[in-house]
């Protein structure tokens, strides 16, 4: 499926807002590394093409060059104007890509579109669209895929590809380059989470109110236990996976130790909570209605013997784990209507 980009369409059915160039900073000065992709409908670009993009870093700078560094050469494209328009974000992607902007993990109501036109010819082609979802994520399509970029900081020179990332993002659809599609294997664990060391475990689960032992891989990095990824018995998939790491970043642009309120902020957001029962009783596992495959678990602080009602002690509660579980219908777009 071919973007269709009508402009002045999205700015009149979305509530846009174009902003001046020269009064408005541009929001995504800075460096951002592409670390993971969703394909939407029929891409013409390859999979190989694609995952050759993991990893490479594109660097905005005041004075408007941007530069994009990939093993050890770079592109620079020395000048460029841009422009930037605030959007409704359902509009926008309802019209723009005929899918609902919680397939991305997009929970914000607006987002600012940036389309760069380099002045010379560049990889940026004629001009190119960066969707600013947060400070800290960015998307932009190209060619039927689009591609989810995270911020930098310190060296931007960036790490061989197979090194380790600064960020893990969590997607309705990944979690960095695992997704449902992924095998239950060592190998495919080593690959994508590289640097880190991958260990075999055996334990008890419950399926289908039955108790059986079954294999799982816990993830480690400097003997910290940071992810615990579990197989779909019958296709051997990926079937969820549990995380502990402080560099995981979720819909709602939210980390470990976020409050209950700093998640869920919105009043009008749909959200799903149950208590938490044996291993996880004490706890509140909620998620967003529309992306019922990442969970947010949360655990209630200490309040030293002093009675509160539920609903502050849940507001007050903190968010120790994400809860990712492998959902196919995500591998293909499909286009979604009201």
């Amino acid at each position: 499926m071919k973007k269709i980009f009508i402009f002045v369409l999205i700015y009149l059915f979305a509530g846009g807002s174009v902003l001046a160039e020269q009064t408005q900073i541009l929001p995504i000065v800075g460096a951002w590394k592409i670390i993971g992709y969703q394909i939407v409908g029929y891409p013409t670009m390859n999979e190989a093409k694609t995952k050759s993009w993991i990893g490479k870093v594109i660097e905005f700078t005041k004075q408007k060059t941007v530069t994009l560094y990939f093993d050890k050469t770079s592109q620079v494209c020395p000048k460029f104007t841009y422009q930037v328009t605030t959007e409704n974000a359902k509009g926008y992607f309802l019209i723009g890509y005929e899918v609902k902007p919680h397939r991305f993990g997009i929970t914000e109501e607006e987002i600012q579109l940036i389309n760069v036109i380099c002045k010379v010819k560049s990889w940026l082609g004629e001009h190119r669209e960066f969707i600013k979802v947060s400070d800290e994520q960015i998307l932009s399509y190209w060619d039927g895929v689009v591609f989810f970029f995270v911020k930098q900081s310190g060296n931007i020179i960036p790490l061989n590809k197979k090194g380790r990332a600064e960020t893990l993002l969590i997607t309705p659809q990944n979690v960095g380059m695992l997704n449902p599609a992924s095998d239950f294997e060592k190998e495919i664990l080593v690959e994508a989470l590289p640097n880190y060391r991958v260990e075999k475990q055996t334990s008890m689960q419950t399926i289908k109110d039955s108790k059986r032992m079954m294999e799982h891989f816990e993830i480690y990095q400097q003997n910290k236990l940071i992810l615990k990824v579990y197989p779909n018995p019958t296709t051997r998939k990926i079937a969820s996976i549990r995380i502990f790491d402080n560099r995981a970043l979720a819909p709602g642009n939210v980390k470990l130790g976020a409050s209950y309120t700093d998640v869920f902020k919105n009043e009008e957001q749909l959200i799903d909570c149950q208590a938490g029962i044996e291993e996880r009783g004490g706890q509140t596992l909620c998620s967003f209605k529309n992306m019922s495959s990442i969970q947010y678990v949360f655990k209630p602080k200490s309040n030293r013997g002093r009675a509160i009602s539920p609903i502050e002690a849940l507001n007050q509660a903190k968010l120790v784990e994400f809860v990712w579980k492998a959902d196919t219908s995500l591998i293909t777009e499909t286009i979604e209507t009201e």
